[in-house]
Formats: structure tokens, sequence, C-alpha cells
């Protein structure tokens, strides 16, 4: 079986690999539930990108703290009642200037 039409352990489209160990790790054990848990339920999201879109690109983008914080964040948020509120829409915040 592959990811996404690749080999498993190869980057995801929406964002390659994170840098850090720690954002390496949550960014694998994302992959891992989006090859092997995910095909296995119905789609259930209420939000674009979905939550784990979402979790891909914001590892990527600030790394294992935040990145896992906003998807902590948008987990807790994630109710068809809230996604309505917001249109459906929640993309990742850009990264910050350092």
């Amino acid at each position: 079986m592959t990811l996404f039409g690749a080999a498993p352990g190869v980057a995801d489209p929406a964002a390659p690999t994170p840098r850090g160990a720690a954002a390496r790790a949550l960014y694998s054990a994302v992959a891992r539930y989006r090859y092997e848990i995910s095909p296995k339920l119905p789609a259930r999201c209420p939000y674009t990108p979905t939550c784990s879109t979402y979790a891909i690109k914001a590892l990527h983008r600030h790394g294992a703290l935040r990145g896992g914080m906003l998807t902590l964040g948008r987990l807790l948020r994630c109710t068809p009642e809230r996604a309505r509120r917001r249109g459906g829409l929640d993309p990742v915040p850009s990264a910050r200037s350092r």
C-alpha cells in the first residue's frame, strides 16, 4: 500500500517532512493515521483542509511545539457547528518571522 500514491515513508504532498526530531515524530504519527486508520473510517471532518492535512501543514510550518498546539486547538474545535460558523474554512496560519 502507498500513501497518496507514494511509497511509505515518503513526504506527504501537503507539506514536506519537518526538520526537527519531535516534529518528524508527530508528522510520522499523523501520516500513519492517514495511511492505516483514516481509509477505514467514513469521511467526517467538517473543515477544509481536513484535520490531518492541517496537522501535517502546521507541523511543517511551525515545528513540534507551535504546530502541535495549533493541531490540538483544531481538533478541539472540530465540530460541525463551529465549522459552519467559520464557513468550513480553517487554514493553517502563516509562519511567523524570526
